[in-house]
């Protein structure tokens, strides 16, 4: 049977502990302080059987409007609320704060408890159909109002019978293969260690397996497994439990931790969100509002920008980038809510649409279209695979499944019929390890056929466009996908690899043009007194033709421009080397001049190319061998 949650909701000394109490026969109010005070300040659990010998958890959560935090930390693991409003008081200002924390969080369904009517039994009715208008007005589905005492037990059989009806048409947690321990409570117990407690989220859990606390990053063995107070092997999504930790010491898995499988955390301090302000009892959410984000049991400050609106009115909808100050761990489809400061402190509720987004800037690069489609496929129980599909479609240079996954905050396993479907169906294609568009493919090839031809017309010398830059300008910096398209145009004869280039099919280098053989003629017959620029280019040097002399090895390039023919430049620099090994005093530029003839103009750059090879050292004027540094001459 699909384990699922009831949480209680309401305004503070509405009975919801004790109605608790009377249905479940559990004392929520554990805490000292919770007793002396009268009002439940941590969220309390206990185990309900239902009429049909079902059990269920129930939460039961504060009314006090300082403990709304841990209100709404309970509110986010429920299946079922149940609203409780007093029949002696009515409605009331935490009521409608919980029914509007309700409607943010996307609880999927309510039963009022008209509670205390032994105390006004005249106002009961009235009481219940007021709570159900204000659910219906913050969009929280409830048909069923059930009036009860916990003094005499009224009512309660029939409220444990209208809880299971709710609970029979509420589908089973969804299973992403990711499971997820919103830690809520952490302790340690004498023997046993470290225990935590929380619901489960979208996978599954066994006793022994190895997992990882985050943020913490402290690794552990589950010792067992407890639902209810009862061991178990394996605890699928949903519903509450409690794990013993082997070696983590309690402060290393606090409250507002997730526990999950190692490396599946996925930290976030940057997410893309649908927001939600409650039509009533908000002012509105403003550009750059200071805000403190709770999703699951942890929370984290930051600050709210919104996508083209300087303010989100009350009832408004919107989408804005959340900036954080700590890591969280959130998936796409996970609910979340902003408070502010004050007593209301709710200023909106919203969804995540992407937990892993590039920052936008001033909006202008906004993906307002990805976010109105990520919102339509993450209403209700999310479209796993139709948001995979999106998001391999959308990523410039695909995604292999496991990247999806992380994107999806699923398995791989779980999206990837989904992406071989859409391969299928030719929305999406494979390029080596990744998933992509099938039209971003089509203008991949398009673009690589056309700069491999612009590139072989600047440069008719060389043999190809380099593999590294040609991939560089089209995106594809990871070598697999570019090694796949380029391997299918070479399959399909519209593109060559030589080595490190591309080059069309069919093409080779010109070889020595009239400007090559009049450039090369010039600087052999120049010898040791190259020509100067202006000859150069008289005789018809471009950067393609020095490109080509310097690759085929005919010419070198001089320190501080200027070309020598190379068989030139190594034989003056072996009779420098010869000259200087025979003086080891040292010879000055005027006498190297002399005894290798050539000019003053080229032997500085040469004697630079020298001692930048660390073959000689300088003292003053003067130029020394150092035969220790010596090695082969080379020309580049």
């Amino acid at each position: 049977m699909t384990e699922l949650t009831v949480g209680t909701a309401g305004h503070i000394d509405h009975g919801k502990t004790a109605l608790v109490r009377a249905l479940t026969g559990v004392d929520c109010d554990r805490l000292p302080e919770e007793r002396a005070r009268g009002m439940t300040i941590e969220l309390g659990f206990a185990p309900l059987r239902l009429p049909s010998g079902r059990e269920v958890s129930v939460v039961d959560v504060p009314g006090h409007e300082r403990f709304l935090r841990t209100m709404a930390v309970g509110a986010r693991s429920i299946d079922l609320a149940l609203l409780c409003v007093a029949a002696d008081d009515g409605v009331m200002p935490q009521t409608r704060e919980h029914a509007a924390v309700l409607r943010l969080l996307s609880v999927r369904s309510a039963v009022v408890a008209v509670t205390k009517a032994d105390a006004a039994p005249e106002r009961a009715e009235a009481v219940g159909r007021s709570a159900l208008e204000l659910l219906d007005r913050a969009g929280v589905a409830a048909t069923r109002a059930v009036v009860t005492s916990s003094v005499t037990g009224m009512g309660l059989p029939k409220l444990a019978a209208a809880i299971e009806v709710e609970l029979a048409a509420i589908a089973a947690p969804q299973d992403r293969g990711i499971p997820r321990l919103h830690v809520d409570r952490s302790f340690s117990l004498p023997g046993v260690g470290t225990v935590v407690t929380g619901v489960l989220m979208d996978g599954r859990l066994t006793s022994g397996q190895q997992v990882e606390v985050f943020p913490s990053g402290a690794r552990s063995r589950i010792l067992e497994l407890q639902r209810r107070g009862r061991a178990v092997e394996a605890v699928e999504p949903g519903g509450r439990l409690a794990a013993s930790l082997r070696g983590v010491p309690a402060e290393l898995a606090p409250r507002g931790s997730v526990l999950g499988r190692p490396g599946d955390a996925s930290g976030t301090t940057l997410m893309d969100c649908l927001l939600e302000v409650p039509a009533a009892g908000a002012s509105g959410l403003r550009q750059g509002a200071q805000v403190e984000l709770l999703c699951g049991t942890a929370a984290s400050r930051g600050r709210v920008w919104l996508a083209g609106e300087e303010r989100l009115a009350a009832g408004r909808r919107g989408f804005a980038q959340l900036l954080l100050e700590s890591p969280l761990w959130a998936i796409p489809g996970d609910r979340i809510i902003l408070r502010g400061q004050g007593p209301v402190s709710v200023l909106a509720g919203g969804v995540v649409l992407d937990a892993h987004p590039r920052r936008h800037r001033r909006w202008a690069d906004a993906p307002l279209d990805q976010w109105a489609a990520r919102e339509r496929v993450l209403q209700h129980q999310p479209d796993l695979g139709r948001l995979a599909v999106l998001e391999a479609g959308w990523a410039p240079a695909g995604l292999s499944a496991v990247e999806v996954g992380r994107r999806v905050g699923c398995s791989p396993e779980l999206v990837f019929g989904a992406l071989r479907a859409a391969e299928e169906s030719g929305r999406l294609a494979r390029l080596g390890p990744v998933h992509i568009d099938a039209g971003r493919v089509a203008e991949l090839r398009s673009r690589a056929l056309e700069r491999v031809t612009s590139y072989q017309l600047l440069h008719p010398l060389e043999p190809g466009m380099p593999r590294r830059q040609l991939l560089s300008e089209l995106g594809l910096p990871r070598p697999a996908v570019g090694d796949a398209l380029l391997s299918e145009l070479a399959a399909e004869g519209q593109l060559e690899q030589r080595g490190g280039t591309v080059a069309e099919v069919g093409s080779h280098p010109p070889g020595r043009t009239p400007q090559v053989q009049r450039v090369s003629q010039l600087l052999r017959s120049a010898g040791r007194l190259p020509p100067g620029p202006g000859q150069l280019r008289a005789a018809g040097l471009t950067p393609q033709v020095e490109g080509y002399l310097v690759q085929s090895g005919e010419a070198a390039r001089l320190p501080g421009g200027g070309l020598i023919a190379a068989a030139a430049l190594q034989q003056m620099e072996s009779e420098i080397e010869a000259e200087l090994r025979r003086s080891p005093s040292g010879l000055t530029v005027a006498q190297l001049r002399d005894l290798v003839g050539t000019s003053r103009r080229v032997l500085l750059p040469v004697l630079e190319r020298l001692e930048a090879g660390g073959r000689f050292a300088r003292s003053g004027d003067l130029h020394l061998w150092r035969p220790e540094r010596s090695h082969d001459l080379r020309c580049g």
